[in-house]
């Protein structure tokens, strides 16, 4: 019995060893949850799963969430429960975690589960969207949320967005932003026309969009955060050529660890939905490297062996390599 419980003892003992040295190494750093470039890790499509990839990515050191109050495509209570049970153990409080849901349209919902009152008036549903994400996520505040797609004319968008910006009065959201929104014009009429400015445009990263040059490059003019998704799913040809593996091989990074360092080079700011363990620790060293000021990237002819392969002319959305990196 006396081996048994020395044992056990020892385990125990060795497991908090190095949930003190991660939390040692990640609290070592100066950064704040503001500080770009950065990943943010997605939890689309993550079901059931949702809870214990969340509370893994946090222990590998991933500090952004996004979510969405969208029973369809995404477990935003599971969420509330991963990132509550990684802070816990790490001695983390609410403020070291960043956390971004969005508020869905009815169109978006599986009519079976709409987190809301589908009779309500649509600022109701806002409301409602918002108080539900709050216990979801078991959170008092947001640090950014996201209206999730266009609605279906402009003065539905601002009773949307008029809401929102009451949450942001309210001391209950700290920042807005918007999401599939791929017409210049239509960002630019939203943020124009906005009491609150939007800090995040989220956008899928494709070809099909010309990978959002002219928003993009109206995202860095206005300090807007432009942040990706299917980044890597839809760009596979711009990391897997030769000359890209050659690229990756210098740095010792992965293939797509390059390409994520390519979008953040360029003003990017990837959403990463890994279920690698494997990959979240490889992706935030890589993240660590950046923000420590190591360059993967030794000159502007070197970045445009990925970015001409993206197929979108102009990709660049004037930026500056010295500037960004």
């Amino acid at each position: 019995m006396q081996i048994k419980l020395c044992s056990m003892m020892s385990s125990m003992t060795a497991t908090l060893s190095i949930l003190l040295s991660l939390t040692s190494i990640l609290s070592s750093h100066s950064h704040s949850l503001s500080d770009r470039p950065t990943l943010k890790y997605g939890t689309a499509w993550k079901k059931d799963a949702t809870s214990g990839l969340v509370y893994r990515a946090i222990l590998s050191g991933f500090r952004h969430i996004d979510t969405a109050c969208q029973p369809r495509h995404y477990n935003e209570a599971g969420v509330g429960e991963g990132w509550s049970k990684a802070a816990k153990e790490l001695g983390l409080s609410r403020q070291d975690i960043w956390i971004q849901t969005k508020f869905s349209g009815l169109d978006a919902h599986d009519p079976n589960n709409v987190p809301y009152d589908v009779n309500a008036p649509l600022e109701e549903r806002v409301r409602q969207s918002l108080q539900k994400s709050l216990d979801n996520l078991q959170t008092d505040y947001l640090d950014s949320w996201v209206m999730h797609g266009p609605e279906n004319n402009w003065d539905d968008h601002f009773k949307v967005w008029r809401t929102m910006e009451e949450s942001v009065d309210e001391g209950k959201v700290k920042q807005l932003g918007i999401s599939n929104f791929y017409r210049l014009e239509d960002v630019k009429w939203a943020y124009d026309n906005a009491r609150i400015k939007p800090k995040v445009v989220q956008n899928r990263f494709y070809s099909e969009s010309g990978h959002d040059v002219d928003i993009r490059r109206f995202c860095k003019e206005n300090d807007i955060e432009y942040q990706s998704f299917w980044t890597l799913g839809a760009n596979r040809g711009a990391y897997q050529h030769e000359a890209a593996l050659e690229i990756a091989d210098k740095y010792n990074v992965s293939p797509e660890g390059l390409f994520y360092a390519f979008c953040m080079a360029i003003g990017i700011t990837p959403l990463d939905g890994t279920t690698s363990e494997i990959h979240m620790r490889e992706d935030i060293e890589l993240l660590e490297r950046l923000r420590s000021g190591e360059r993967f990237f030794e000159s502007d002819e070197e970045l445009a062996v990925i970015g001409d392969a993206l197929g979108t002319p102009s990709w660049r959305a004037d930026v500056d390599l010295e500037e960004e990196l």
